[in-house]
């Protein structure tokens, strides 16, 4: 309760105004800790499976009053060619531009069905992860033990957030549709965000919902590391470690790679960002929950 309230009494200080959304993000956490009993289906209690994601939400949504910074806008572009360019009689494009010149109501749906999903998709594996790190049957290993190591799954979520908004904040990049939109040279920082070629997805089914969605994002330039990807690999990471669902997070965490630079929401240099991004979230995560197992693991838990 004490945290809640720390929480909004900081936004009204800082941002001086608390919206809906804080008042959102305050309330799951007041409420999830509040329910004491596990969540049965994962063992786990709901604070520990979801706190991570409420704090990842209410740090995302308070980029919205970072100040002016520098954004880099042809440094990034002018690096995607030369890394990664495809000759054309036009010159060299970017992967973003010759996509560009290939739409596909085909690719549209796939690209735009995985960006749709990424994060419900993630959250499912997290929950079945956490049910099979947290259920193990290794017998050198205590509950207590492997309570913490099941922790591990969801708060490498938030792990790779913070170095995501870290990176974001000392190094804005416009993300390709800036560079469609606005050129190389101009730099508008109160640009709104842009759903940019999802609308392509919303245009087969008549729906809206990236449309809203980006309506209500609250950083545009946040195009390094490409954090829809980071998700993904996180899964990855976890399905390697128990044998479990590695073709699948690996086919998943390639479309969504593929979806990033299609739907003209990051660079392919972006996209293997953020695949770094995830590995090191996920050791980081790894290591420092085993680490707190073995040292809050109480002596006397006893092995299965």
């Amino acid at each position: 309760m004490l945290a809640v309230g720390l929480y909004w009494g900081l936004l009204a200080a800082v941002a001086g105004e608390i919206t809906v959304n804080h008042v959102i993000y305050g309330g799951a956490a007041l409420l999830l800790s509040q329910i004491k009993q596990p969540f049965l289906p994962l063992g786990v209690r709901p604070l520990d499976f979801f706190l991570p994601m409420v704090l990842t939400a209410a740090l995302y949504d308070s980029q919205r009053y970072w100040g002016e910074r520098v954004l880099y806008v042809a440094g990034p572009y002018e690096f995607e060619k030369l890394l990664f360019g495809v000759p054309s009689p036009n010159g060299t494009l970017t992967l973003n531009e010759w996509f560009g010149l290939h739409l596909h109501a085909v690719f549209d749906f796939i690209a735009g069905g995985v960006y749709l999903t990424f994060i419900g998709v993630f959250i499912l594996l997290a929950a079945y992860f956490t049910r099979r790190i947290h259920f193990d049957t290794n017998s050198e290993t205590t509950p207590s033990h492997r309570l913490w190591s099941a922790r591990a799954v969801v708060w490498s979520f938030f792990v790779v957030n913070v170095l995501g908004f870290i990176t974001w904040f000392f190094y804005p990049v416009a993300p390709p549709w800036y560079v469609d939109m606005y050129g190389l040279d101009a730099t508008v920082l109160d640009v709104p965000m842009n759903p940019a070629r999802t609308v392509r997805f919303d245009a087969l089914f008549g729906t809206s919902f990236f449309t809203g969605w980006y309506g209500a994002g609250s950083n545009p330039f946040g195009a390094i590391p490409s954090l829809h990807v980071s998700y993904p690999v996180l899964s990855v990471v976890f399905a390697v470690r128990l044998k479990r669902l590695r073709k699948f997070t690996v086919v998943f965490a390639g479309l969504v790679g593929f979806a990033a630079v299609y739907l003209n929401h990051h660079y392919l240099i972006d996209v293997l960002l953020g695949v770094v991004y995830g590995l090191v979230a996920a050791a980081i995560t790894i290591v420092g929950t085993e680490w707190l197992a073995v040292r809050l693991s109480p002596a006397n838990d006893p092995t299965d």
